[in-house]
């Protein structure tokens, strides 16, 4: 039964008629080791189905392909910025600009339509709003690209302002929304301002194509106005520990650059470069320094998170480690310098040494030789509890790192404190857990962390949704909301 029958008009959403309603009953717990650490349960019923709008008497199901990111507001309305609407452009018989995470025909595509780029649930998990330029350029060497918002959709993050950021793996910039007005624009919903330049990367171009001077090969890791497909960002409502100024934008310029650069707020609502930290290892393996990034594979870093504890959280995916530094690390790159900053720790998610070498150590002995079989990697993390949008002020204890290992398909609860692996989000429990059935993952990109403790997590490639695990246990982390 359809649950909602829906109409997009002049570019807004909404519900026309409720048909039915459920109750959810949980289905699967994640792993309770009765030592008071809090435990979660999927919640197989969210999102509700996304909706139909009808033309010409046909119904066309919206497909959002990929979920590449997600995020959460004030209210705890979840964002997730979506692939599906990234099918490229065919001149001349060749296909350019596509998208793994786009729709594809087993998508239903005769009758489905790729949902607009940003869709926004309710905690409930109805579809509220849809929105975003999903234009592709037509003409010129970068046909198939990303017109207007970022190619490569990947990063989302909702700020102290209610602002939601988006950013690319395949672009040059970081765009600032207002979702309301975007929401009543729709389809030509615009940005409010604009960090980076359209199409043009911190990198060598090697071809007429201007998108040729993205990605890790021509990185230059230096400039003040340009990023290499940032994939994260985090904005800090705090006064910035180097110009005394609130809404410092921390940018994870990490596909194509190795680096965390902070950008700071102009009265005129544009931001200036301000400093930065980082540069490539060389090689990818937890001998890297500390103050590097693995070379290649991507996400170096992956995400930037800001914690209440005055430091900046970034995840070095290619090495599987979190890198923990001061928020007035680094310097402003001089004469094509690349500056660094010691961390103040290094977690390692299994492996090498120090802290969480030895995390999976509450695994079954099998599982935790299968995890490190299949090899971790620090996609992404947030803090439980937490508070996502205060970021640097949030109330919570955050006490929890929730870490997506995409390399075992499983996210990982981690004391923060001691950097064990005490829990997971999937029913597996602390082992590897592919699949596509309830609390299993496939590819599991991002997670977010709502006021009530209930933890989404964001799946690409051939995962392709979001889930929703919810608190069933308060343990020793407490309820500090």
């Amino acid at each position: 039964m359809r649950l909602r029958q829906y109409g997009y008009i002049g570019g807004a959403l909404t519900a026309a008629i409720v048909v039915a309603t459920g109750v959810w009953q949980p289905v699967a717990t994640a792993d309770d080791d009765s030592r008071g650490n809090p435990a979660f349960a999927v919640q197989a019923s969210w999102p509700k189905p996304l909706p139909a709008p009808a033309t010409d008497g046909v119904a066309h199901t919206w497909v959002t392909g990929e979920v590449a990111g997600s995020c959460i507001d004030r209210n705890d309305n979840v964002y997730t910025f979506n692939r599906g609407w990234e099918v490229g452009v065919t001149i001349g018989g060749v296909l350019q600009g596509n998208q793994s995470g786009a729709i594809v025909g087993q998508d239903a595509s005769a009758s489905s339509i790729p949902s607009p780029p940003v869709v926004a649930y309710d905690s409930e998990g109805n579809t509220i709003a849809g929105w975003g330029d999903a234009s592709l350029i037509q003409t010129g060497p970068a046909y198939g690209y990303a017109a207007y918002l970022p190619h490569g959709a990947h990063g989302c993050y909702v700020d102290y302002q209610g602002y939601v950021w988006l950013g690319g793996n395949g672009d040059g910039i970081v765009q600032k929304y207002n979702p309301a007005t975007a929401n009543a624009q729709g389809p030509t919903a615009t940005f409010v301002t604009q960090i980076g330049t359209k199409g043009m990367c911190d990198g060598t171009q090697t071809t007429s194509n201007p998108f040729s001077s993205c990605g890790e090969t021509n990185s230059l890791n230096t400039s003040h106005t340009l990023l290499n497909q940032p994939p994260d960002m985090a904005v800090d409502p705090l006064p910035d520990p180097v110009t005394g100024k609130p809404g410092s934008v921390y940018i994870a310029d990490g596909y194509g650059n190795h680096r965390i650069v902070v950008y700071t707020p102009n009265p005129d609502g544009t931001y200036s470069y301000n400093r930065q930290w980082g540069t490539s290892c060389g090689h990818n393996g937890q001998d890297c320094p500390g103050n590097t990034f693995g070379a290649t594979g991507g996400g170096h870093p992956h995400c930037v998170v800001l914690g209440n504890d005055g430091y900046v959280y970034a995840c070095d995916r290619p090495n599987s480690r979190i890198l923990v530094s001061s928020r007035n690390c680094g310097a402003a790159s001089t004469g094509g310098s690349q500056p660094l900053c010691e961390p103040v720790r290094v977690i390692n998610i299994g492996g090498g040494s120090g802290a969480g070498a030895n995390a999976f150590q509450n695994a079954i002995p099998e599982d935790a030789k299968a995890i490190l079989l299949a090899g971790t990697r620090a996609c992404d993390i947030d803090f439980w509890p937490n508070i996502d949008y205060l970021a640097t002020k949030s109330p919570t204890r955050q006490s929890v790192i929730v870490n997506v290992d995409l390399g075992n398909d499983n996210t990982w609860l981690i004391d923060k404190a001691s950097a064990a692996v005490f829990g997971a989000l999937g029913v597996c429990g602390i082992a590897p857990c592919p699949g596509h059935n309830a609390g299993h993952f496939a590819f599991g990109h991002t997670a977010s962390v709502d006021s009530k403790g209930n933890i989404y997590v964001a799946e690409t490639v051939t995962g392709r949704r979001i889930q929703k695990f919810v608190r069933v246990s308060h343990g020793r982390h407490g309820d500090e909301y």
